[in-house]
């Protein structure tokens, strides 16, 4: 009997044990509504931030993310950058099964270590640390923590809870600890209520919280995550950063302070390149003409390489040693720009900007060294502001193209920061204007000539092709064009040098068997280049539709056909009007020609997300039509 209870105790203990050890992470207990539509689920994240002073703040980080499938996957890696300014204190991790057993254990010596030198730079001195559990079967949750400490308060971690789709959020807190004294500016977006205030030993500590958010369906046609996900941002009124202390609360302070620690006394040139630059404008009448010339000039002299080294990759190389190497990064490049214009007595403005193709503005609100990852330079012309994109050798002078376009920057000046707008393309200048004269032969084959004007927002389409020559250039245009059994010959480019400036393309081509026979008719579809694609038709949408950039098209092909072909599908106008944009078609013949136009308008802007399922019905009637074929029929 004593055997017997003790064998019944000893299993109790077993199953109490077993039944905790399954309730931190089983699956199981993963509300359903969490689990639909999710690759992962963040089950708890523990983030605390705790600014000990200027130059020590320590990071605190426990999270364990449930992965369902591959497209979770990424989820459960861990990558960990570090560099001067940042040192890792420490790493621990463990993973468990679907039942929620650990199946094991991780330490920093598990991960790889690397370099995190960015593909497009010559040298970065930050590194990372990484590691994605070996799993074979799914689910399976990985839970990590770790420490790292900051040596510098400028730009502190941000909270992004829901930054992922397809990833939901069980449980996530972000605590901010500080000095009783210290001041900070705090940016919410997104987050509902207040956070929670409170002590902790003296010193002020700040939480905000989130729990149960479903997993976010992708959907086409969205705005910027930054516009609806949950953001805080923080940022100390004085802080230190690789030395160097400072002190703002707004743009202007902290573009004074970027212009005083970082930018000033860097602009000195060799006497030799301030003879060249006074000899190359001598002669020159108006102050644009000659910043013209200079940037002819820079483009000549240099070339683009990234180095992100130094004061956090903040501080550009000076213009002497850019002058010197024939080389420099963003930054170096536009102090290098403005140092040729120093030479010439023109002002100009280093202006930090958030490039890419989605349109993101600084927020005028709160100002943040970490918004901006690219540099520009500002021309303030009488009347004639002008930008240059100093990276680039082949953008026309005063043309910033779609990678800056249209957004909130912030400029550097000695006077203080200042927000200004980089110039938007309008759809009415952001044009493509193409005019075919095509030959169809009796076998289906079509040839003949092709010219393409690309402006403004699409000045830069074809901007790599024409860079290119032989082989590759060929290579660039069957992708860019996409038709099976297309060949090209007498190609040719011409760019007009202007601050809406056009890219014209021209070429003969051979379309073997485009429009085959069967019966005795010939199948053509009229639409031969600019052809729009499907938008899903999605139930429930729940984000606006966000058109990023506008433009127009316009298309005219005239087709040259054999004696005695007749379009027996008789001709056709269609017409489209959306407040999304506009389309027409026309197809008829005139004797032996059978012409083609089609006009397409694409409004930029938000839309309501009540609008969406108009939006793919407007864009799938013009993919239908842009399909149609035109029926000839032999003699």
């Amino acid at each position: 009997m004593k055997q017997l209870s003790y064998l019944l105790t000893l299993a109790s203990i077993v199953a109490v044990y077993g039944a905790y050890a399954q309730s931190e992470y089983a699956v199981e207990a993963i509300p359903n509504m969490l689990k639909s539509g999710a690759d992962a689920v963040v089950r708890h994240q523990t983030i605390t931030v705790d600014m000990q002073g200027p130059t020590k703040v320590r990071y605190f980080v426990k999270q364990a993310v449930t992965v369902f499938n591959r497209g979770g996957e990424n989820r459960a890696r861990l990558v960990i950058y570090y560099d001067k300014s940042t040192t890792i204190r420490r790493i621990a991790g463990r993973v468990f099964d679907a039942e929620g057993f650990q199946t094991g254990r991780f330490t920093q010596r598990d991960f790889s270590d690397e370099s995190a030198v960015s593909s497009f730079s010559l040298y970065e001195d930050n590194r990372m640390k990484h590691f994605l559990p070996a799993m074979m079967h799914y689910p399976y949750t990985v839970e990590y923590e770790y420490e790292l400490e900051l040596k510098q308060n400028l730009i502190l971690p941000a909270w992004r809870p829901d930054a992922y789709p397809d990833v939901a959020v069980q449980h996530s807190q972000y605590t901010f600890i500080c000095g009783s004294g210290d001041q900070v500016r705090i940016k919410a977006i997104n987050y509902d209520g207040e956070p929670i205030s409170g002590e902790l030993g003296g010193r002020k500590s700040t939480t905000w919280e989130v729990g149960d958010l479903p997993a976010r369906r992708r959907e086409p046609y969205s705005p910027d995550p930054a516009t609806y996900c949950t953001w805080v941002r923080i940022a100390p009124v004085e802080f230190s950063y690789y030395k160097r202390v400072g002190r703002y609360s707004d743009w202007d302070e902290l573009g004074r302070w970027v212009y005083d620690a970082l930018l000033t006394d860097r602009s000195a040139l060799p006497e030799r390149t301030v003879g060249e630059v006074r000899h190359l404008i001598s002669g020159l009448a108006s102050d644009k003409e000659k910043a013209a010339a200079l940037y002819a000039y820079l483009q000549r002299k240099t070339r683009y390489v990234s180095v992100q080294i130094g004061i956090g990759g903040f501080k550009p190389m000076t213009a002497s040693e850019v002058d010197r190497l024939g080389y420099g990064d963003c930054k170096g490049l536009v102090n290098y720009m403005q140092a040729l214009l120093n030479v010439a007595g023109i002002p100009s403005y280093y202006c930090v900007v958030q490039a890419g193709d989605v349109k993101r503005d600084m927020q005028p609100d709160f100002a943040g060294m970490e918004q901006g990852n690219h540099v520009i330079l500002c021309l303030p012309f009488e009347g004639d502001t002008t930008w240059l994109e100093c990276t680039s050798q082949r953008l026309p002078f005063g043309f910033l193209g779609s990678f800056t376009d249209d957004r909130l920057v912030w400029a550097c000046t000695p006077q203080g920061g200042k927000l200004l707008r980089t110039p938007r393309y309008t759809p009415e200048a952001s044009t493509q204007h193409r005019q075919a004269v095509l030959t169809l032969a009796e076998d289906g084959t079509l040839s003949g000539n092709v010219q393409t004007e690309f402006a403004a927002g699409q000045y830069a389409h074809h901007m790599d092709i024409a860079d290119n020559s032989g082989t590759e250039q060929v290579k660039l245009l069957k992708a860019a064009y996409d038709i099976d059994h297309i060949d090209f010959a007498n190609i040719a480019y011409q760019k007009t040098a202007a601050e809406s400036p056009m890219l014209v393309e021209a070429f003969d081509l051979t379309l073997r068997k485009y429009a085959p026979e069967n019966s005795g008719q010939v199948f053509l579809i009229s639409n031969l280049f600019n052809r729009a694609r499907t938008v899903p038709a999605i139930k429930n949408r729940t984000l606006p539709v966000y058109i990023n950039r506008g433009y127009t098209d316009e298309d005219r092909i005239t087709y040259m056909l054999p004696d005695g072909y007749v379009l027996a599908s008789g001709g056709w106008e269609e017409e489209i009007n959306s407040p999304f944009g506009q389309y027409r078609a026309v197809m008829e013949q005139d004797g032996s020609k059978l012409m083609y136009s089609r006009n397409f308008i694409l409004h930029e802007g938000t839309f309501p997300a009540s609008q969406y399922a108009a939006f793919s019905e407007f864009f799938n009637r013009v993919h239908t039509l842009d399909h149609r074929k035109a029926i000839l029929a032999k003699p």
